[in-house]
């Protein structure tokens, strides 16, 4: 539907002006059904609040030859910014080829010393508004705060209105990085199902099931931009949830699959194919993760995962932009997309795993996570069967446990504890630092002191760091 394609640039093209403005700012999509000589149109208005238009934005514009069919290809602007004394006028004729020739000046209006600053754009489309309006109210709501209103007249001229009201977002800092917007619409997207208007109180009565991580990378290409690519990752998990209690859309949210929503310039499109050769070069096993298949469906990337937990989710969100930069490039040419998406995504995960004690350990930790029973029974049980007194005591003190009748099931739960809390933290321990990062001792002694020949260990052997290796 090629007016509706037209529709969601310039939606996009408002969301740039509002997160060019720093402040919160707010967007209203109105679609009005008209008749004129017999014939019933659909007219959509888009209005922002953030900063005026540069109008180059609308030169710009594509829209496909068989737009044309359905509407007269005639945009009008009305735009300002916060320093113009004037609101000003325009008309622009997207079937002009020529993009400086598409826009034509009308005569402005004073603002009256009033400050402000924003946008409204307003077009017209043969398509039946109730087609629109589907479609639009769900790229709608993958967006930032946005109130849709189609409003129409029946046969006997009442007038009707339709709303799809403004998403409800817990709004970060207005002053907050791109990447942490990017988290919070994601987190409200995860808590709506992914599709609904409200928030799911039964699976999201509070956020404490969530764990969001994030990650960014960025690399100079030409003159003073950027390529920036953001990734944030949210692992959502219910653990009430059952076929007895839950609803089929609780059910459902909570399946193996997980959608990667795809950002480009702040508009939502079809996963890039270097974002998807990245996504798939990821190690995944090394957080815990085996894709079971990554298929490409209706335009967007979709993994099937093969280990996940019973009830738990996985979402993730890319964005890809261009931003300008004022400091000298670190390498020479253009660095490719591929690389930086890998690279945002792998720090995303390493997010999680510093910020969430046990969450995406390594295939090679849960392994050794097997090991920890029997290895703290053997423990326990060479401290209680021990005959010096001295030895138990100080163990019982190490261990930060009382010295008295201890029970050993009591000693053998904190033993275990503490070596599967070990294995954790190596387990997170930041790559390429090898040894001296990394590897706590098990009984914690502040009066150690590490030997000089751990410096001669080749920092490039991640297994010599393994605490089964002992």
């Amino acid at each position: 539907m090629e007016v509706t394609n037209l529709s969601k640039q310039l939606i996009s093209l408002a969301v740039q002006r509002c997160r060019l403005s720093g402040d919160p700012c707010r967007i209203s999509v109105f679609l009005r059904q008209i008749t004129v000589s017999d014939s019933v149109f659909t007219q959509i208005s888009i209005s922002d609040t953030g900063v005026g238009s540069c109008l180059k934005e609308f030169q710009e514009l594509k829209i496909g030859y068989n737009g044309f069919a359905e509407w007269d290809g005639m945009l009008s602007v009305t735009t300002t910014s916060l320093g113009d004394s004037e609101i000003f006028h325009y008309k622009v004729n997207l079937k002009e080829n020529a993009p400086n020739k598409r826009l034509i000046k009308l005569p402005s209006s004073p603002k009256k010393n009033a400050v402000f600053s924003g946008t409204e754009v307003s077009t017209s489309s043969a398509e039946d508004m109730e087609l629109l309006l589907a479609d639009m109210s769900s790229f709608l709501r993958k967006n930032i705060a946005i109130e849709l209103v189609a409003e129409s007249r029946d046969e006997h001229g009442l007038q009707h209105e339709k709303v799809v009201l403004a998403t409800e977002l817990t709004l970060p800092s207005p002053k907050s990085s791109n990447v942490l917007q990017l988290a919070s619409g994601l987190e409200d997207y995860v808590c709506k199902h992914r599709n609904f208007n409200e928030k799911c109180q039964s699976c999201f009565s509070s956020r404490d099931n969530l764990k969001v991580g994030n990650g960014q990378a960025c690399r100079q290409k030409h003159g003073n931009d950027a390529l920036t690519v953001e990734v944030v990752i949210i692992i959502s998990d219910n653990e009430l949830l059952g076929p007895s209690n839950s609803s089929p859309s609780c059910l459902k949210a909570f399946e193996s699959k997980t959608e990667v929503l795809y950002y480009r310039e702040f508009s939502p499109c079809s996963v890039h194919q270097s974002a998807v050769k990245a996504l798939g070069s990821i190690k995944w096993n090394k957080y815990g993760l085996t894709p079971r298949s990554i298929s490409d469906e209706e335009n967007s990337l979709v993994f099937e995962w093969e280990n996940l937990p019973p009830n738990t989710h996985i979402d993730i969100a890319l964005h890809s932009y261009d931003k300008q930069v004022t400091v000298p490039p670190l390498r020479q040419g253009i660095q490719l997309e591929t690389k930086l998406v890998k690279e945002a995504i792998s720090l995303a995960l390493d997010d999680l795993k510093e910020r969430y004690t046990g969450a995406l350990l390594s295939d090679h930790a849960l392994k050794i996570h097997n090991y920890a029973p029997d290895l703290a029974r053997s423990i326990s049980g060479l401290i209680l069967s021990s005959n010096d007194p001295n030895f138990r005591d100080e163990c019982f003190s190490l261990l930060g446990m009382q010295i008295g009748n201890v029970e050993g099931e009591l000693l053998e739960k904190c033993i275990k504890g503490k070596i599967i809390s070990a294995i954790d933290m190596n387990d997170r321990k930041p790559p390429g630092l090898g040894c001296k990062a990394a590897v706590p001792f098990l009984f914690g002694d502040d009066h150690f002191q590490e030997p000089e020949y751990m410096d001669e260990y080749d920092e490039g052997e991640e297994d010599s760091c393994n605490l089964m290796d002992f």
